[in-house]
């Protein structure tokens, strides 16, 4: 369509253009014979006084007074020079038609441009030309990507697809290998705590057992003692009464006693520790290496240069707020978050008291004080009272006989579940249930100069 009407306007400049100067028609005149010229150029012409002369198309006899103006044909041309005008860019700089195309730097020149420096060197044609041979180039470079569409049957797409259906099919195995390795760690843990519960009753009665021979092992010497010193002071014939008796009583402390812990027992408990001490190896493969995130901790808190230990600043530090940073409370949380699976981390408490530590989601709020935070905090706190309480909502008081200074904390994520432990002896101490759907981060929250928060290697 553009081709055709670009046709048409090169047409309409052809018969808009007079024989005589070959420029569009000026004031046209038109002769008996039926030709037009340029009113200027049939004057010159004629000639001063005019006179008649040959039409330079087709040689018939044009008398000066026989011209009549061609006013259809001026209007043409008007309309013609107007497009043609439209048609050629005009330069922004120089305001003059851009007539010429520089083939180096393939853009539209008008003369003045043409002699600048930067073009002054290169190669140029006038638009028309430029433009003609371009269209060739064009139309060639059409067809052959014509071509190359119809043949252009790409096989990426299938073979993504065929990724995509298989990291889906991954991520399925990965989900059912996850719960039967759940459900296996239960069974081990229900069956191997039943055994030791069985072996630790075993343990008790055979420790009984053995208390129990050894204090009348000590009873029967005891007596026999005092006995062997009495007979022996006492006349041969009440010295030989009853002396076979002491003698068969001696024998009998000579036997043996029973070891505290039989044989057969010592083989069960070897066998329970190797397979206690297998599981707690595979069970390490789920901890995780925290570190504080400078990015999210409050301007009171100051950070280690390992990002490791956190305790209260002095005073508030001038620190680049960002949307991560905590600055309604002294807070700060742990720079990896977690979408799936089972995690625990440990960590150590100072002296003092006011600390808190826990997980929190993603999207807590960090700008506002830590009461309108719970919703999204699952925490275990020490109190300025030495209250220990469970962080969320509402807080909770707990009763605890018990002084932490290294706490374990397991993270269940499908599970729903934030398990806290005492390190030291591996007792729970407390347990969240909730439903995560989004990423969940370590927290820590401290509010006294007496104490520290340092997370363990």
């Amino acid at each position: 369509m553009a081709r055709a009407v670009l046709a048409l306007g090169e047409s309409l400049v052809e018969e808009a253009t007079c024989p005589l100067c070959l420029g569009l028609f000026q004031e046209p005149l038109i002769t008996d014979c039926g030709h037009s010229y340029c009113g200027p150029c049939l004057a010159a012409l004629m000639g001063v006084p005019p006179r008649p002369v040959a039409c330079p198309q087709c040689r018939a006899a044009v008398a000066p007074a026989s011209l009549r103006p061609n006013r259809s044909l001026r209007s043409m041309a008007q309309l013609t020079e107007a497009l043609d005008k439209a048609r050629r860019a005009q330069c922004q700089r120089h305001g003059e038609l851009l007539g010429l195309f520089c083939e180096t730097c393939r853009c539209l020149l008008c003369p003045l441009c043409r002699g600048e420096p930067q073009h002054r060197d290169h190669p140029a044609r006038f638009a028309e030309e430029a433009a003609r041979q371009l269209r060739e180039t064009l139309q060639n470079n059409l067809v052959l990507l014509q071509k190359e569409k119809e043949e252009f049957r790409p096989m990426g797409q299938k073979k993504s697809e065929s990724l995509l259906e298989k990291v889906a099919s991954e991520q399925q195995s990965l989900r059912g290998a996850f719960m039967q390795l759940q459900e296996f760690l239960q069974e081990q843990e229900d069956v191997l705590l039943a055994q030791l519960h069985e072996v630790h009753e075993e343990l008790n009665q055979e420790r009984c057992r053995y208390i129990s021979s050894i204090s009348e092992r000590e009873t029967l010497l005891d007596t026999l003692i005092a006995e062997i010193e009495s007979k022996c002071d006492q006349p041969v014939a009440e010295f030989l009464t009853n002396v076979g008796k002491i003698l068969d009583r001696c024998e009998a402390v000579k036997t043996p006693i029973p070891e505290p812990v039989s044989p057969g027992l010592e083989r069960t408990l070897e066998r329970l520790f190797q397979s206690t001490q297998m599981l707690v190896a595979v069970m390490a493969e789920f901890k995780v290496k925290v570190w504080l995130d400078p990015e999210t901790a409050s301007p009171y808190l100051n950070l280690s240069e390992d990002c490791k230990t956190v305790w209260l600043a002095s005073g508030e530090q001038e620190l680049h707020d960002n949307p991560k940073r905590f600055t309604g409370s002294p807070s700060v949380l742990g720079s990896k978050g977690f979408m799936a699976g089972r995690h625990y981390w440990e960590l150590e408490v100072g002296h003092g008291d006011s600390w808190a530590v826990g997980v929190a989601l993603e999207s807590v709020q960090r700008k506002d004080v830590l009461s309108r935070a719970l919703g999204k905090i699952w925490a275990l706190r020490l109190d300025w009272n030495r209250q220990y309480t469970a962080l969320h909502m509402p807080p909770t008081p707990l009763e605890l006989n018990q002084e932490l200074r290294k706490i374990r904390i397991h993270l269940d994520y499908e599970g729903g579940q934030v398990t806290f432990y005492n390190a030291e002896n591996m007792m729970q101490i407390l347990q969240f249930k909730a439903t995560f759907t989004e990423k969940v981060f370590p927290y820590f929250w401290l509010s006294s100069q007496e104490t520290y928060i340092q997370l363990c290697a």
